[in-house]
């Protein structure tokens, strides 16, 4: 009779383990790296040296870094899922699969927002990731561009007009008046001539080496062409025409959508926004958050026509 138990009890055993051996002897050991929340490490760059973290402290690390601590908890969602469609396209294009973007431990948010502040930030962190596990923005089944910004100047970019390529259907321009209302949407910057001329320099060619030499005024800066969002796509210094964030970078604007005044003799720049404007303005969609939306209604508005789906697979394809 024991014997019989026996015999019953080992062919139940095998019976019941025989599928997942199986599976394992296919798939291989990355079987249990699907999914943010599975015991998955991850390659990152850390100056000279290259570090093993775990996938969702990496991915909660890095979403750290682009937030503000006070962001609503759908917005966090909304974020999350922006940053691993971003890290999921990343694995797709390179090869080495080591990232290189900057993240924050929880040590280092409880240094910065203090200790409390910190611990509850990573564990909203933790949640967002959770609660999304695994999830993509996808256009057509394939990972969107998911581009974003702190704040808009009250409409974001049509995302073909700006990267110039028919891809981007859906980075279209959308409106954003909760932007135009935030305190940082207007800000401005008061150089002399001889500042401006300064920062420029890197970027600033003249044929002729006497046009080099001669100072600057506010007749030398002019807006030469704008996109239908209003940011700045060409502007004129002197006789030479640049690109519009070619010099927002030169004089580290917070946007590229800025106007010129003249302030007593000194150069007043005016800027709208802060961030390149395109995709999702993350202050319109924490407003949206606070007003009752889901994170899938916030990522519908800014990247009409894609769908959100969960394709933690691709996590396979890191070695």
């Amino acid at each position: 009779m024991k014997k019989k138990c026996r015999t019953i009890c080992i062919f139940l055993f095998i019976f019941l383990l025989l599928p997942y051996i199986v599976t394992v002897l296919i798939n291989g050991k990355f079987i249990h790296g699907k999914g943010d929340n599975s015991p998955f490490y991850v390659k990152v760059q850390l100056g000279e040296r290259k570090k093993k973290i775990l996938w969702e402290d990496y991915l909660a690390g890095v979403v750290a870094k682009e937030i503000q601590p006070d962001y609503h908890m759908e917005m966090l969602k909304v974020q999350t899922i922006i940053t691993r469609t971003n890290l999921y396209r990343e694995i797709e294009e390179k090869k080495d699969n080591v990232f290189s973007e900057e993240y924050m431990t929880e040590g280092e948010m409880q240094k910065l927002w203090g200790k409390e502040k910190g611990k509850e930030i990573y564990k909203k962190l933790k949640k967002a990731v959770v609660e999304t596990d695994g999830k993509a923005i996808l256009y057509k089944e394939k990972l969107a561009t998911a581009s974003f910004h702190k704040l808009s100047n009250g409409k974001t970019r049509n995302g073909n007009e700006v990267l110039r390529e028919e891809k981007y259907p859906y980075l279209k321009m959308k409106e954003c008046p909760k932007d135009i209302e935030n305190e940082l949407q207007f800000q401005t910057l008061e150089l002399t001539y001889e500042e401006v001329k300064e920062y420029c320099q890197p970027f600033l060619v003249a044929v002729d080496k006497k046009e080099v030499g001669k100072p600057l005024k506010k007749e030398d800066f002019e807006i030469k062409k704008t996109d239908s969002a209003g940011y700045v796509t060409k502007v004129r210094v002197g006789n030479q025409i640049y690109a519009g964030e070619e010099f927002r970078k030169a004089l580290k604007l917070p946007s590229s959508c800025f106007s010129f005044q003249e302030k007593k003799g000194v150069l007043k720049i005016i800027i709208k926004g802060v961030g390149h404007g395109i995709g999702l303005s993350q202050h319109t969609a924490n407003e949206m958050a606070k007003e009752g939306k889901t994170y899938e209604e916030i990522l519908q508005y800014f990247f009409e026509g894609t769908e959100i789906k969960e394709v933690a697979e691709i996590l396979l394809n890191i070695e």
